[in-house]
């Protein structure tokens, strides 16, 4: 198990590794998951302090139907299952990605989060996230270790690749 970081400070965009992470996430689903944001500098929702989105490490993977649009194809599962099988995928590797939170907005009754520090699903049985129960994203954190290195999520993913093959 690893320490959990939050929150640390305010980047100037988002992480690279995280956009790396966000693109592979897009393009293995076929664009089940997809980028609902990553940075911005805003206090958590429902609470006044500082939200990991802050830091460029945090991104919102949405996996809600959208249609096609004059600039984007159709994107989204629509259905909750395969959308959580892809983040129960990352958490198995998320040593290898150094991955230190999940925040699943979907089931009742308040929602679910999984964190690096007890490498856990806690269920949440009161109001601890806004937009739970019911909400069609998750939120996801990385570490500040590799957080500003790209190429360490390609190194990541080419790992896991090897083993398929």
């Amino acid at each position: 198990m690893r320490r959990y970081t939050g929150f640390n400070g305010v980047a100037a965009g988002p992480a690279p590794a995280m956009v790396r992470l966000t693109e592979y996430a897009e393009f293995l689903t076929g664009n089940g998951l997809w980028n609902n944001g990553i940075y911005g500098n805003r206090p958590m929702r429902g609470k006044k302090s500082t939200s990991v989105h802050a830091t460029g490490r945090a991104a919102d993977w949405s996996w809600r139907k959208m249609p096609e649009s004059k600039t984007r194809p159709e994107r989204g599962f629509g259905a909750y299952e395969p959308a959580k099988a892809f983040i129960d995928t990352l958490i198995h590797f998320q040593e290898l990605f150094l991955l230190e939170a999940v925040l699943d907005y979907y089931g009742p009754p308040h929602g679910q989060g999984w964190r690096c520090d007890r490498d856990a699903w806690q269920q949440y049985d009161r109001k601890t996230i806004a937009g739970a129960p019911g909400g069609d994203w998750f939120h996801i954190e990385i570490s500040p270790r590799r957080a500003n290195d790209a190429t360490y999520i390609d190194s990541a993913f080419q790992h896991i690749f090897s083993l398929l093959t």
